[in-house]
Parts: structure tokens; sequence; C-alpha cells
């Protein structure tokens, strides 16, 4: 039998023995989800909802929630049981095909299911290959189903929408930070065992469910983000103001930008009328045992320029750009000192200081860590900001200002 023979006999062998995909599962089987929540029943069970796609209705949709048909562009559902995998399994009593979480990008946690904790949510994400640890953790003040029925005018996709309002906060206002799965184990496992989280709420008078209610141009009631949860050790403890959280995210160097309102002049009237673009923020910490407590020094570096002023000062002057700067400084550090109060009132170290007493200290770090009150009893934190408005934007002078001349005249 000549070499070329044999070459394709074993080529064809091989290919009868590799090929063909055993466990295949034809896309028109799946159900693809873009959005999930967990929630507790009254019972006890635990309730798992799911927001499904209809590939055949966003196909037809074009920039609304629906197309011609007037069909919606997913739907919810829900099952339970006595485990979180369990009621995932229920859903092949009632479902026609095989739940998908490749697209998953959202999960919303019930305020009752957080109370209760949810560390069998985390561990079933870090035991199951079909489970994405970048989808983005929301908290609901009431029951997480409810978030999932709420339709979008502006997005066909609710859960994809809610991803894009969480990236484009965490670009441009910093308040609360996009946790994702994995950043939540990381801090889970941190010495803080604490982290934040967004709320999200239904703002409005009634939920949005249908697709004739978007058929006009005001929706009667809209997604949006509230206020910052405070999870400790995978359990809801408490509720930061947005202003809090914002407080939190410099102490932690988590500000990529953000808009601070402030008064141009505190001397005269305490009315915030201008607003401070923050385009570069840098926190640096340092620690110092001294008689058995630390001291911890925050210095935050704020970079960014003067977006509006309702101020009829000369911003040609420089010690007007002082003064400016040294009411943004005291706006900043006010924010930092209430979200360090929140954090001590639910005992829940959120900005992170005991990572640096934990790194700079590992020795006295292990006598404390077994008490968070003992460490915030032990924690003297000293706030102070450094503020560098570059620039005043396209005029120098307040419309204001220009107005007052123009009568003059």
């Amino acid at each position: 039998m000549g070499r070329s023979r044999r070459l394709v006999i074993l080529l064809t062998l091989s290919s009868i023995v590799l090929g063909g995909c055993w466990d295949r599962t034809e896309l028109n089987e799946l159900s693809i989800t873009s959005a999930a929540a967990l929630d507790i029943a009254k019972n006890g069970q635990w309730v798992l909802s799911f927001q499904v796609i209809l590939p055949s209705s966003i196909s037809a949709a074009a920039g609304t929630s629906g197309g011609p048909s007037g069909q919606v562009p997913v739907v919810v559902y829900s099952t339970e049981g006595d485990t979180i995998k369990g009621a995932v399994s229920e859903s092949y009593m009632e479902a026609p095909r095989k739940l998908y979480f490749g697209h998953n990008s959202i999960l919303v946690i019930g305020e009752e299911a957080a109370k209760k904790g949810f560390s069998q949510m985390v561990d079933l994400y870090l035991r199951n290959s079909d489970s994405r640890e970048t989808v983005s953790i929301l908290i609901a003040s009431g029951d997480g189903r409810s978030i999932l029925e709420q339709l979008l005018s502006s997005e066909p996709i609710p859960g994809i929408g809610l991803e894009r309002i969480l990236e484009k906060q965490e670009r441009y206002l910093s308040k609360i930070p996009n946790v994702r799965m994995y950043d939540l184990i990381k801090k889970m496992l941190s010495p803080s065992h604490s982290t934040l989280v967004p709320e999200v709420i239904i703002s409005g008078s009634k939920e949005v469910t249908g697709i004739d209610q978007l058929k006009q141009t005001t929706v009667p009631s809209k997604l949006r983000l509230g206020r910052a949860a405070i999870i400790k050790e995978t359990k809801l403890v408490g509720w930061m103001s947005d202003e809090e959280a914002l407080g939190a995210s410099f102490l932690s160097d988590q500000v990529r930008a953000s808009t601070i309102p402030f008064a141009s002049d505190p001397d005269k009237e305490d009315a915030k009328d201008s607003t401070f673009m923050v385009t570069s923020s840098k926190t640096r910490i340092k620690v110092q045992e001294a008689d058995g407590k630390f001291n911890v020094n925050v210095k935050i570096e704020i970079e960014g320029w003067l977006n509006e002023t309702g101020s009829s000062t000369n911003l040609l002057k420089p010690e007007t750009i002082r003064k400016m700067e040294e009411s943004v400084q005291n706006e900043v550090v006010g924010m930092c000192k209430r979200a360090w109060a929140a954090s001590k009132k639910a005992n829940a170290d959120v900005a992170g200081i005991s990572e640096w007493i934990h790194r700079r200290y590992p020795k006295q770090w292990k006598q404390m860590e077994q008490d968070q009150e003992d460490v915030f009893k032990k924690v003297n934190l000293q706030v102070n900001a450094e503020v560098k408005m570059k620039k005043v934007g396209l005029s120098n002078k307040g419309y204001n200002k220009l107005s007052k001349k123009e009568q003059e005249q």
C-alpha cells in the first residue's frame, strides 16, 4: 500500500473519530437571557426571574421597543426552588428552550434577598462555566422582578439599556461604581469585606410593561439609578445617598470624571451657583500608627475646569480662582467626611481603609480584623483636597458681569 493511500485512510478514520459536535445545542433551542433577578418568596424559597429576548421581535425593532407587530422585545418569567440552581432547573418545567446565560449582563437582587444574603449566588457564579463573572450587579429597593418587567423607550432590550446606564454613569459621574461579579468577589474577600452597589428604581407613577405605553413622547415611568447599597459579607446592611457615595469614590480613588456644584463666593452667599467639572482625580493614602491607633491621611488631587457660574466676579483675577478652588475643596472634603460617617453607621468600610492598614501593619491588623467596629474606633481619618482649576471655559467673565456692564452703558 502506497504512502499516499495510507495517509488518506488515516485522515478518513481520524475525521470519523473526531468529527461532529456530540454536545451541540442549536440556536433555535436556546432562550437567550439579557438580565436576571433574585428574590425571596414568602415561603423562604429562592425566586429567580429571567428576562428572555424574543429574536423575532428584535429583528423587527428599529430604534423602539417592539416592531411593527407591536410585540414586546422580551418576556419575563420566574421559577422557585430551595436552591438557586434548583430554581434554574425548574425552568424546564415551563420553558420550551434551554436558558442561555452567555449574554446575561445584569443581575438585580431584591431588597429582601439582599438582606438575607446572596453568598449562594456568588458560589454559583464561581462554580459554573456558563455564568458570566462580568455581569453587573444592582440592588432593587423592592423586588427584582419588577425591574426586569420595565421597558425602556430608547433601548429595545432593557437589560442592555441598564448596562449602558451603568457604564455612562461610571464614566461621566463616578458617583457609584459599576460593580461586576468579579469586583464583588474581590471586595468580599478583601480585609474590608464591604463595597457599594448601585440601587435601581422605577421612577414614575405607573410601570411601563407594554408597547402601547411607549407610543407617546412621555412615558409614565422609567428606570434610573438611585442610592448606593452598602454590602457587607454579601448582605445589605445600609444605604448611602449618591453624594455620600461620590465621597466614598474619592476616598477609594475611583473617580474618573464628575461634576461638583459649589458656591463661587461662600463668604458672601452659601448658595451653589457654579459647577466644577472634574477631569482627573488621584487619591493618596498614608497610614501611621501611634499609641495603638491609626492616623490615616488622605490627600485628593483634583484637576478640572469651570463649567458654569452665576457669579459676577472677574475670573481674570487669581484671587477669584483661588476662592473657587477652595470652595470646591470644601465640597469634596465634606462629601468624604459624610461618606465616612455613613460607613461608621453601617459598620462597613466601603472606602477600603482597612486594606491600607492591612498592607502597612499586617500584624496589628490580625488582632483587630475580627471586630469591624474596632477598626472605626482606632482610625483617625484626615482628608485634604487640592483642586486646580485649569481653565474657565471660553469666557473669562460671567454672563451676570457682562449683563451688568451692558446695563451700565
